[in-house]
Order: C-alpha cells, then structure tokens, then sequence
C-alpha cells in the first residue's frame, strides 16, 4: 500500500481509538501531501507516487526540527513536544536517513568525482544528486566543508 494509503488507514484508527493528538498529526500530513498533489496534478501528472511523496514528508519533518528548536530556545516546552511527537510519526514513513558516518564515507569515496574544484555550490550540487532522499542536506554540507577544506 502507499504512503497516502496507510495515513488514511491511520487516520481512520486515530478517529476510532479517539485519540485526538494522532489524529491532529496525521490530517496535516495528508493536508500537506494533498497540498503537494495538487501542484502535481496540475503538471498533468495523476496519483502521487511513493517517490513524490517522501519529499513532502522530508519537508514536514525538516519543518517540525525547526520549530522545536525555536521552541525550546523560547522555552514553549508543551509545543516542543507536540512538534516532536509529529516528528516522531513523520519519521515512521520516511526511509532510515544516513547518519553522518556513513555520510562522510560516501562522500570521500565520491572525492574523485570533484577533486579540485573549491566552490562549495557547485560540490554540493553533485553531491546531493546521489544523497538525495538519503541523507539530510546539514549533514552532508557538514561533512562536504571539512572535505573541502581539508584539501
């Protein structure tokens, strides 16, 4: 089943089991992958697919580790943790991310593609074409600068 479809079958559990916080959480993300399917729809593509939708819950998720920083610098711990409980059930439909190990392997081992050029812009560019959907964009621009300035 796709991604759309298991929300909406945890939607209808969420509104059995009364438990309104899950319910919450997952009527934005079928709001936001809606949101998204309509600029989709009007390219003249029809369903969303799996693939299309992951960056839309990327999006989401990236979204939601903002804001919790924002509120705990704020010291709003109760909206922290609700931006974390939605986190917690975005991450349960987003492919395991790399961690920055493994980043920075695939990154030295991808060195020879871009050996010699310094513009960060243009590295990333390259890099991010293999990472992506993978790995988060911090990390890897992390682990590119001390690449780079290792050279």
């Amino acid at each position: 089943m796709s991604i759309a479809g298991d929300l909406q079958d945890e939607m209808k559990k969420a509104m059995k089991a009364q438990d309104a916080p899950r319910l919450s959480a997952i009527r934005m993300l079928i709001s936001a992958i809606r949101y998204a399917g309509i600029d989709f729809a009007a390219g003249g593509g029809g369903e969303m697919t799996d693939e299309q939708v992951i960056p839309v819950l990327a999006k989401e998720a990236k979204k939601r580790r903002e804001s919790i920083v924002a509120y705990r610098a704020a010291g709003r711990t109760e909206q922290a943790k609700q931006e974390e409980f939605e986190l917690a059930m975005i991450e349960g439909y987003l492919p395991k991310m790399m961690d920055e190990a493994e980043v920075r392997i695939r990154v030295l081992g991808m060195k020879e593609k871009w050996e010699g050029r310094t513009n960060f812009g243009e590295v990333m560019q390259s890099i991010m074409k293999e990472f992506k959907g993978q790995a988060e964009g911090s990390i890897v621009a992390k682990v590119v600068k001390e690449v780079l300035t290792q050279q």
